[in-house]
């Protein structure tokens, strides 16, 4: 039976009802044979909000000591909080399925058992909710008995009192740059791809009693950044975020690096809850070429401006590095017997194939006994190089940044080159951020000429950087094989040996003393260096041996060892008689 709270003052007892908040029942029945108990809830609480009451009668208890349990179904103790009228925090004990709020468990008759007679009546509760509450939480009440701890009576298993919060929500919506939209909280961001992975942010007010502004935070703690194998910094530089609040108009929004190692992104302040009101927020994911593939684990986390978080969830980005982007890929050209010039792709999936099917550029290159590229050649269609005709008069080859037209129409460097009997394009020796190049005459002396960037006159006039260099048979165009930022250059000599010069990036002294790569070199007909061929971000070498057979050898970056061991990727390639 309900007492009116109006009613209750006048019911006043002695201690027991002054530590818990009893009132006695007003009822002829008010002391049935059989003791009794229930609970109930006058109405619903907002997470965070003001408490909700609680009321609790006992009918008929017993003379002896006993208190009050109410069982509250699962693992609530962090998150709900149970106070009496005179304002005392009611502790919690927890068994091995539930949690228990106890009322008057305290020998307050001080008799050495626990509790103290009731007197029939309502005891008058209060109950705060706060993150992560559950939105209906079942609470049963119990009458113990206070020496034995056992149970006189309980309330009813239909009719116990749920303890409904009302608590804000945050669910997301992802969208793939090439698929439908998707109810998922993880999403592929293909990093070779330039376009935004969107995502929507719905967040939703059902209380009674909304804040009156909220903050999203998206939040990646060290440990998580170091699960997927990423840096704070590294995460900042890679990937770009856009936010907007119409999915129309987006501004770029800033990383934030905290002290402990997490990298954070604020989104912009929402005002004016209502009861019931949803808001959406809208972010681009855009993830930079390099970006190692992983699945980061963060949280999204929706707080008020006092920093209480209202709501939140666990959110996965998974960045693939499957498909290596054009200007991240190799491209290296043959040219066949006809003068007809064919480009070759490394592969956009590297771990199915090696390179794409070939592709003309054009007939008429037989023009040429020299070919030699200038800057790396890539698979978007950049990179230089100069060819030598049969009178000496050299060409410049500019690329063009078109993968089906790789080079703009020739330019004319000048005569006389037919002094050398080999030109090699040395990459950028002399870091002035221009592609050099190196040419040995027919005494063995190097000779450098450094570029200027200008496609009418891209050479400066030479400089002598060695002598000696007849020796070798083989002398292969300069990449970085070290790591350090440099090129550095191949020489093969009339043994086989194959030794590696390392860039020094002093335009006087490019490159230090030779060390020895290997022997047995001379198996092969043609060797070509190369920019990535297989998306690591290193350098790599190609060869063809004397049975048309083309072997791969990765790169390393390691100066005492820059080659993996070979890997036939191709024959027939004795159709070509000359390689770039």
């Amino acid at each position: 039976m309900r007492i009116p709270r109006r009613h209750r003052t006048a019911l006043a007892v002695a201690a027991l009802g002054a530590s818990v908040g009893l009132t006695p029942l007003q009822s002829a029945n008010a002391d049935p044979a059989t003791p009794g108990i229930a609970v109930s809830m006058n109405d619903g609480i907002d997470m965070w909000g003001p408490s909700g009451d609680m009321d609790v009668t006992v009918t008929a208890p017993p003379t002896t000591d006993a208190y009050i349990q109410l069982q509250v179904e699962g693992s609530r103790s962090d998150h709900l909080h149970f106070t009496d009228d005179a304002g005392n925090t009611l502790p919690f004990v927890q068994d091995e399925r539930d949690e228990y709020v106890l009322v008057g468990a305290d020998d307050s008759d001080h008799n050495g058992v626990k509790g103290a007679p009731l007197t029939a009546g309502v005891i008058h509760l209060h109950v705060n909710a706060g993150y992560p509450a559950s939105s209906n939480i079942p609470v049963r009440a119990y009458l113990i008995d206070g020496a034995t701890d056992t149970a006189i009576a309980h309330s009813d298993l239909g009719t116990s009192a749920p303890i409904v919060v009302g608590q804000p929500y945050l669910t997301t919506t992802w969208q793939a740059p090439n698929g439908p939209t998707e109810q998922t909280s993880s999403v592929d961001v293909a990093t070779g791809d330039t376009r935004p992975v969107d995502e929507d942010l719905n967040i939703g007010m059902p209380m009674k009693t909304p804040p009156e502004s909220t903050r999203t935070h998206l939040v990646f703690t060290a440990q998580q950044l170091a699960a997927a194998g990423y840096t704070p910094s590294q995460l900042a530089a890679a990937v770009t975020v856009g936010y907007s609040a119409d999915n129309q108009h987006f501004t770029p929004l800033a990383w934030t690096l905290g002290a402990d190692g997490s990298a954070a992104l604020e989104l912009p302040t929402l005002g004016g809850w209502t009861t019931g009101g949803t808001q959406d927020q809208y972010l681009h994911f855009t993830a930079a070429w390099g970006l190692p593939a992983a699945t980061l684990t963060g949280s999204l986390e929706v707080h008020d401006t006092q920093g209480t978080q209202y709501a939140g969830r666990r959110e996965d980005l998974k960045f693939t590095s499957d498909v290596v982007p054009a200007f991240a890929r190799a491209a290296f050209y043959g040219r066949d017997s006809a003068g007809v010039l064919w480009q070759y792709q490394a592969s956009p999936t590297p771990q199915y194939t090696h390179y794409t099917a070939r592709a003309k550029v054009g007939g008429g290159w037989q023009a040429y006994n020299t070919l030699t590229k200038l800057s790396a050649l890539k698979a978007d269609g950049t990179g230089d190089l100069v060819a030598r005709d049969a009178s000496g008069v050299l060409w410049y080859y500019h690329g063009s940044g078109q993968i089906t037209a790789p080079f703009t129409p020739r330019t004319r460097v000048g005569a006389g080159w037919q002094t050398y009997d080999t030109l090699v394009g040395a990459g950028d020796l002399t870091g002035d951020g221009r592609p050099d190049l190196l040419a040995r005459d027919h005494n063995g002396v190097l000779w450098l000429y450094k570029g200027t960037g200008e496609p009418t006159t891209p050479f400066a006039t030479r400089t002598k950087i060695g002598t000696g260099w007849g020796i070798y048979n083989a002398i292969v165009s300069g990449t970085d094989l070290t790591g350090d930022g440099r090129p550095d250059l191949l020489a093969r000599d009339h043994d086989g040996v194959l030794w590696l010069y390392k860039g020094t990036g002093n335009p006087t002294t490019p490159f230090a003393t030779r060390t020895k790569i290997g022997s047995g070199w001379n198996t092969y007909t043609s060797l070509v260096s190369t920019y990535d061929m297989n998306g690591d971000g290193k350098s790599d070498l190609l060869a063809v041996d004397h049975d048309g057979v083309l072997w791969l050898y990765n790169g390393t970056g390691n100066p005492t060892a820059p080659f993996t061991t070979r890997t036939k990727i191709g024959t027939g390639w004795g159709i070509y008689n000359t390689l770039i």
